[in-house]
């Protein structure tokens, strides 16, 4: 228990739960995802079903625990961290999770943090990593609450994370775009539609069928792709698309062109965002230019789902500015005892 009134951190209190060696009751994965909803932004990566996916296939050997830190006995964070000795590293892959971040109830971040801190000064620990940061909020308090304590930290920029914020409409969102990139959509858009019969379907509960029609695409697209795609990989896929469907949560986007798919969108339905998890597209048909057509297809219905955001996740491919994405920055943060 926690009381420094002088820091507004009154009746905090941390529990260590360690999600690998006993079962989880079902009200603590309630109260997760209820706090999910009260964060600063969309925190699907950290949502229990999507880290417990990856830590049951990439990382069981570890010990997984997650720090949950309530205030009057209400949960205001949850901090998941791989334990390995003396080193603490945010959960998840960054070749994974797009972007990993503290589950903090907005506009609690510093008693969050300091609190947690207060805790670890209890514990032998020498270094805490946060690999693909992508809050900036985050990033600051966490580096002006490390320096106030004393700790070495160091902040890198490793990639970005482009975002579209949503208008109310198609006709806006075409118009909204650079000049180039507007009539370059169009075009392409125009000329697909005059060379043969074009739908876009979305798929909610996706068969395995559906499953591997996209792994087909992804692995048509390109040889970097079509390695990626282990069998682990591929499974993680899978569990990740069971888990989401079963939320409804998941959006398998496909184009067809003359009745066969050309291009599929894995993407996630996730707190008012979509999120653009993966992609592909059958390059022998490059022509059609299938791929950028079936994510703009893929905002298009964002947008007439009332989503506010359309999230490209990590990664500064050129198609995500031509479709309006704004780069968020993601950073990687070591904090150590010095």
């Amino acid at each position: 228990m926690f009381e420094r009134s002088g820091d507004s951190i009154i009746n905090l209190n941390i529990e260590e739960v360690v999600l690998n060696k006993k079962p989880i009751d079902a009200s603590f994965i309630r109260e997760w995802d209820e706090l999910l909803n009260r964060v600063d932004s969309s925190c699907m990566f950290f949502s229990y079903w999507c880290l417990t996916s990856w830590h049951q296939l990439f990382s069981s050997d570890s010990e997984l625990v997650n720090f949950a830190i309530r205030k009057n006995n209400r949960l205001v964070g949850m901090i998941p961290l791989i334990k390995d000795g003396s080193v603490l590293t945010l959960a998840g892959d960054p070749e994974l999770f797009d972007y990993q971040q503290l589950i903090i109830e907005k506009d609690m971040e510093s008693e969050v943090i300091n609190t947690f801190f207060d805790y670890l000064s209890q514990k032998d620990w020498k270094v805490l990593e946060l690999p693909s940061v992508a809050s900036d909020l985050q990033k600051n308090v966490l580096m002006e609450i490390a320096d106030q304590r004393g700790y070495s930290i160091k902040a890198e920029q490793v990639s970005v994370c482009p975002v579209l914020d949503l208008p109310d409409s198609w006709d806006v969102y075409v118009s909204s775009l650079r000049k180039k990139y507007r009539h370059e959509l169009r075009r392409k858009i125009r000329r697909v539609e005059s060379m043969g019969e074009v739908s876009h379907i979305s798929i909610n509960s996706p068969t395995d069928t559906d499953i591997d029609e996209f792994f087909r695409l992804m692995r048509l697209t390109s040889d970097a792709k079509s390695a990626f795609l282990k069998p682990s990989i591929e499974e993680f896929f899978r569990l990740l698309i069971r888990n989401a469907s079963e939320r409804n949560c998941v959006n398998l986007s496909f184009l067809e062109f003359n009745t066969k798919r050309v291009a599929g969108c894995l993407l996630f339905d996730y707190q008012n965002d979509f999120m653009l998890y993966n992609s592909g597209y059958d390059s022998s048909n490059r022509q059609l230019g299938a791929g950028l057509i079936n994510k703009a297809y893929a905002i298009k219905e964002a947008i007439e789902l009332g989503r506010s955001r359309f999230n490209f996740l990590k990664g500064s491919e050129r198609y995500k500015y031509e479709l309006g994405g704004i780069d968020t920055p993601i950073h990687n943060i070591l904090i150590s005892k010095k």
